[in-house]
């Protein structure tokens, strides 16, 4: 029954990707939902999420046998994007943690615009005028949002700024290497790498007298085996898998719409809008436009 769900993530034409990629976005908007409701620290929140998404993984990757033919070099490269999609989680259960997940949500939308120049940085070309102006347009929305946050949310905020940084960064190297190996190995062996590495990581810590050992409540072990299974193992690899058939265009749109999702998540579950008010909202619109505007000026002047 099991293996069922494997014609799942092969992604044979555009509409098909199209379809799976906004799905895997949907899902991916309950994250800062459920990193709400878990009681956990954030990084003991993270290495949960990663070592039970790697081991629901392992019998796909063994069924694919989709490790076979990759070559040491660019396992390599996936574990090293693997460490930064790790510090981008930590980043962003930091910032709900700190703050609410609106906030971690809206630092979210920055991405594309972030990832405009990781890209040019990674492919060694120009930044696009368009892209060069768009960044800087958010900049008031970014401060708006600072602006109007209470003084105990706003370290939550700088770090779902830098949350921001590294899913770009993610983003623009799982693009650069997405043809190496197909989206379910990319996509293992990074979670692997986050969940290994916090393994190795927190118990020093707890030695150190750094942090504490949390152990989840049973109604956080519920969420987080949502949590890995329909906002992590199914959403990544279709989210990743879906690169090989969609322009960077088509693709930034639909990502676009996690931060939607996530913000009316919040208040409709979370009721955080309370929270917030007009100046935080101002500036999420001019994010939002901003980032929504700019795949429709770089196409229109292609």
């Amino acid at each position: 029954m099991y293996f069922k769900i494997i014609k799942f993530f092969y992604l044979k034409n555009k509409t098909q990707s199209y379809i799976y990629l906004h799905l895997a976005v949907f899902l991916f908007g309950f994250t800062g939902i459920l990193g709400q409701l878990i009681s956990v620290s954030a990084g003991v929140l993270v290495l949960y999420r990663c070592v039970i998404s790697s081991l629901l993984m392992v019998p796909l990757i063994y069924y694919l046998r989709s490790l076979q033919g990759i070559k040491l070099k660019f396992i390599l490269i996936f574990v090293g994007i693997g460490i930064m999609l790790g510090l981008h989680w930590l980043c962003f259960y930091g910032s709900i943690k700190l703050a609410n997940a609106s906030v971690a949500m809206i630092c979210l939308s920055m991405i594309s615009v972030m990832t405009v120049f990781f890209e040019a940085l990674f492919n060694k070309r120009k930044i696009d005028r368009i892209d060069f102006w768009i960044g800087i347009i958010v900049i008031p929305g970014v401060l708006l949002i600072n602006q109007s946050l209470k003084p105990d949310f706003k370290l939550g905020f700088w770090i779902g700024i830098l949350c921001a940084v590294f899913s770009a960064i993610v983003a623009s190297l799982n693009k650069k290497y997405i043809h190496i190996a197909n989206s379910i190995a990319i996509s293992w062996i990074e979670i692997s790498t986050v969940g290994l590495l916090l393994l190795l990581i927190y118990p020093v810590l707890v030695l150190l007298n750094v942090t504490s050992i949390n152990y989840p409540t049973p109604m956080d072990w519920t969420y987080l085996i949502v949590l890995s299974l329909f906002c992590t193992v199914i959403p990544l690899s279709l989210s990743v898998g879906s690169m090989k058939h969609l322009s960077a265009f088509s693709a930034m749109l639909v990502f676009n719409l996690e931060t939607v999702y996530g913000i009316v998540l919040s208040i409709l579950i979370l009721k955080e809008h309370k929270d917030l008010n007009w100046m935080f909202y101002l500036g999420v619109l001019i994010i939002l436009s901003s980032v929504f505007v700019n795949p429709f000026l770089k196409k229109t002047n292609r």
